[in-house]
């Protein structure tokens, strides 16, 4: 009997320190500039019923819930016709998804190519919500062997409709190519 004090005292005791709110977990505060979720090698397909919109790759993806906010590196991106047929691709070293203002912003190194032209720029601002593309900070359009140099640009994602400010030109000007 004298035994069974000692182990009750005992398992008493450490069941006692076992509840100790000395020994409860500390709780780590995440730091709120750390991405809530990050990607590696992605490959995405948006589609709006049986209609592909698009299609990205990119090598990393970092998305942050609350600031509704997505940084992405290496993108590229294929935008689809109704018909299937590719409207036009983009390329750039990183892009911003804003989903607030549903834009993505493309940063260095911006090359937009479509049957009608290509199209270069450090920066691009594209509105999702009518495929309208700015570019503010210099721009580059191609359409066949004319260059056309400008400060800004404004552009459907087809570059078919281009208006270009502070504008200076490379190539030949035949009068049947005049429809700028």
């Amino acid at each position: 009997m004298r035994n069974f004090g000692k182990y009750f005292l005992i398992i008493n005791c450490l069941w006692g320190m076992s509840c100790s709110s000395d020994l409860q977990p500390e709780f780590i505060k995440i730091d709120d500039n750390l991405p809530d979720e990050q990607i590696d090698s992605l490959h995405i397909t948006a589609t709006n019923g049986n209609f592909i919109e698009y299609e990205m790759t990119a090598n990393f993806m970092s998305k942050f819930y609350d600031k509704k906010q997505t940084f992405i590196k290496n993108v590229f991106i294929i935008f689809f016709n109704e018909d299937k047929s590719i409207k036009s691709t983009l390329r750039c070293d990183t892009a911003e998804l804003d989903d607030i203002e549903n834009t993505l912003t493309g940063i260095g190194n911006v090359i937009i190519k479509s049957e009608t032209g290509k199209m270069k720029a450090p920066r691009i601002v594209l509105n999702r919500n009518n495929n309208i593309l700015h570019a503010t900070e210099g721009v580059i359009l191609i359409r066949d062997n004319n260059i056309l140099h400008g400060k800004k640009m404004i552009s459907d994602l087809n570059l078919e409709h281009a208006e270009i400010t502070e504008v200076s030109a490379e190539g030949e000007l035949t009068d049947e190519k005049l429809d700028w």
